[in-house]
């Protein structure tokens, strides 16, 4: 074992000791990932489904479902937002008060959070999974590397100032992480973390990928130097062709996009062919059509997600809200299956009057190379009406607008309505994300 290792080491043993905190199971997990297979994974799924038909009042009452006798995923109803809220007390196992449980929230990016009951066994499958994929994937170790976070979550935000003392001195050496905050990021902002960037000279960032985006424009902008990571690590938000090549250009690094959510923990990875594989030891994904059926590799469709361990609250088929391709092999060494690509939200995707689905990325195309915006948000409010929230960067150019509501026009009607308007900052979720595009539509 080398020095930092052995500091690593002493730091969390000490750190745990003063927190009264015990061994964490994760690394125990850890080590069942790293011998895990295909069959292991439905044995996973095949002792959750079991267990739901029996201890989950919501699965137990559902009547003339298919499930009854044969209990297989398929035969097990799409689970909602809007179901979760309405069947919360029902959806929470019969034994869930002895499985030392906490209450979590989805990020609520496209409209009000669902809550759900968690217990400590997925979060440590969710740290578990996260730390598989930094090993295998990333080829890093979390303990003793400086790392950057800009992200938008009080939680993680508040972690940082909120621990004081030795107890902070040795978090500080175990894991020397530096929060940015997303919500924050005006001009004076984006200079300040540069600055902090080439102070600390973190070995990896970890961003919401639009944040990032925005961090890497200003740099290009304003012609400045920033720091080389050994890697970018982006997150919670869908990471646009355009984005990447900006971001990767401008840091001079890969990025390496990660997908997960609050409600399921972490789902896939990116692997450095570009491939997203999915951690099929913690999360069945599923990939389906309007019918609910799966799609072909290739395909596009909507993502269903079934917790392979969390019993306290099992989500079964739960419709994430999240539009992706259906992938295949990869020739990376990893035998995890593959998503080509996850293409954005459902609410990412316009929709026009006959049920046609346009790709949020078609819209977001037409502002590339458009050097008088500085961001933007296009925003479907009907059919046939769309906003368009922009701010400037110098003065607007009338024929790249009127271009762009040609190209709008071409795939929602010659007929589609376009308002622009021009703002200092283009809103935020609550989590301080910035939607490129979003539609009010419901289908």
């Amino acid at each position: 074992m080398n020095l930092p290792s052995q500091v690593y080491q002493l730091g969390r043993s000490a750190y745990r000791t003063l927190t009264l905190k015990p061994p964490r199971p994760r690394e125990l997990f850890y080590k069942q990932i790293l011998h895990s297979s295909g069959e292991q994974s439905r044995t996973y799924l095949q002792s959750l489904l079991d267990f739901a038909t029996v201890h989950v009042p919501y699965y137990t009452n559902l009547e003339n479902s298919g499930i009854q006798g044969n209990v297989q995923v398929e035969n097990f109803p799409v689970l909602t937002k809007p179901l979760i809220r309405e069947n919360f007390q029902t959806l929470k196992a019969d034994n869930s008060a002895s499985r030392n449980c906490f209450l979590n929230t989805s990020g609520g990016s496209t409209g009000q959070p669902i809550e759900i009951l968690q217990d400590r066994e997925f979060e440590e499958w969710r740290e578990a999974t996260e730390l598989f994929y930094y090993r295998q994937f990333l080829g890093l170790e979390l303990g003793g590397t400086p790392q950057v976070i800009l992200w938008g979550s009080a939680k993680d935000i508040q972690r940082q100032t909120k621990t004081k003392g030795i107890k902070a001195k040795l978090l500080k050496l175990i894991q020397p992480t530096t929060f940015l905050n997303s919500f924050k990021m005006t001009k004076e902002d984006l200079q300040n973390y540069v600055e902090i960037i080439n102070q600390e000279r973190p070995v990896f960032i970890k961003a919401y990928a639009g944040s990032l985006y925005q961090l890497a424009k200003f740099v290009r902008t304003n012609n400045l130097s920033i720091h080389r990571p050994k890697l970018l690590y982006t997150s919670a938000e869908t990471l646009r062709p355009f984005m990447r090549e900006l971001i990767e250009d401008v840091f001079g690094c890969k990025v390496y996009d990660f997908y997960g959510s609050r409600e399921v923990g972490a789902i896939a990875g990116e692997c450095s062919r570009g491939k997203i594989h999915i951690f099929n030891f913690n999360n069945y994904v599923e990939v389906v059509d309007k019918n609910n059926q799966p799609v072909q590799p290739g395909e596009e469709g909507r993502v269903l997600v079934t917790t392979l361990h969390n019993y306290a609250m099992p989500l079964i088929r739960y419709e994430i809200g999240d539009m992706a391709i259906s992938g295949k092999g990869c020739n990376c060494g990893s035998p995890l299956p593959t998503l080509e690509r996850v293409t954005g939200r459902v609410k990412d995707h316009f929709v026009t009057k006959d049920g046609t689905l346009v790709d949020g990325g078609y819209f977001t195309r037409q502002f590339y190379f458009r050097n008088w915006v500085d961001e933007f948000q296009v925003l479907q409010q009907d059919f046939d009406q769309i906003e368009i929230y922009y701010v400037p960067h110098g003065e607007p150019v009338e024929d790249d607008m009127a271009d762009i509501c040609s190209q709008i026009r071409l795939v929602m009607g010659e007929n589609c309505q376009i308002k622009w308007h021009q703002v200092e900052q283009v809103p935020r979720t609550p989590q301080g994300k910035l939607l490129y595009t979003r539609s009010l539509i419901n289908f």
